[in-house]
């Protein structure tokens, strides 16, 4: 036969899992309305997920003409940054830096490249 005990230690097991399952269904209850709100405001920034995938809405339709010069402009940056170590929009450098003569005293290269 079972004791006071047994019985306070089935409804103590009891009310924890219960409490678990509660905090559980609140925490799906709010991602879930997270990730609708998350949604609803991306479909106003033109932006629509779904289960397909993702749809971007644009109000500009490209010609092929801005098609060509966007795809003009990403080759240049393209190859500026592949020749020389430079980096994407940055022109290469005119030349190699000059060494000062010794004697020219305790000017910096820039000083050196202003003059």
């Amino acid at each position: 036969m079972a004791n006071w005990f047994d019985y306070l230690s089935l409804l103590a097991t009891l009310t924890i899992i219960s409490a678990l399952a509660y905090g559980g269904f609140l925490a799906m209850k709010a991602i879930s309305s997270a990730v609708e709100s998350t949604k609803d405001s991306l479909k106003t920034k033109g932006v629509n997920l779904s289960k397909n995938g993702v749809s971007v809405k644009t109000n500009k339709r490209y010609d092929r003409e801005d098609y060509l010069d966007a795809t003009q402009r990403g080759f240049i940056k393209a190859m500026k940054a592949s020749s020389g170590g430079n980096q994407a929009g940055q022109e290469p450098s005119n030349g190699p830096l000059q060494r000062e003569n010794s004697s020219g005293g305790s000017r910096s290269r820039r000083a050196h490249a202003e003059k």
